[in-house]
């Protein structure tokens, strides 16, 4: 049986499944992202979150039984351009659900506007670099020793995706066919 995800918008309604699934995945998170970051994460924190303005660049992933495996946040730099962050619960990763979303965020952002997104990863970070890089995210620079690990320090790579670069392919379809962006 394939599974289908749902892909949408987060809403203060969702609040108590973010909640849950930081709370879950919390020690597999803590693998790729700074405890400072993760402590921030509060109720109150993503309270104002899903009231602010920047709400319309959240997205949660769920399977159909609406358990919530995924998180997608865009912060604004500018008008023109954003930082993604993402994370997916650790038993549903190296199933392409990052790639996935990802290409298809990067759709509905660049139809918005949206002519730039970055991406922040440390190092020892794998799988985000290759969802990165089969996303048309290039790497712009490599910050040493700038992200600190549960006491180990990582560099950290700046990836960037560009609408203004030549015609990139966005998306493979399951019949291999391919969708472009024109940029």
């Amino acid at each position: 049986m394939k599974t289908i995800l749902k892909i949408r918008q987060a809403s203060e309604n969702d609040l108590r499944s973010i909640l849950l699934f930081e709370f879950r995945n919390r020690n597999w998170f803590a693998k790729f992202i700074p405890q400072e970051t993760l402590r921030q994460q509060s109720q109150i924190y993503f309270k104002r979150l899903l009231r602010s303005d920047i709400k319309k660049f959240q997205y949660l992933v769920f399977l159909p039984n609406d358990v919530l495996i995924g998180r997608f946040s865009g912060q604004l730099l500018d008008e023109n351009s954003l930082e993604v962050s993402y994370r997916i619960s650790k038993n549903f990763t190296n199933r392409g659900i990052a790639k996935y979303v990802l290409k298809n965020l990067l759709l509905v952002w660049a139809s918005n506007g949206i002519n730039e997104v970055y991406a922040q990863v440390a190092d020892h970070n794998k799988a985000s670099i290759r969802v990165l890089a089969s996303c048309a995210f290039e790497l712009q620079e490599v910050q040493e020793n700038s992200i600190n690990l549960a006491g180990e320090i990582h560099d950290s790579h700046v990836f960037r995706w560009s609408t203004t670069e030549d015609i990139v392919p966005l998306y493979t379809t399951p019949d291999s066919s391919i969708i472009y962006l024109e940029r």
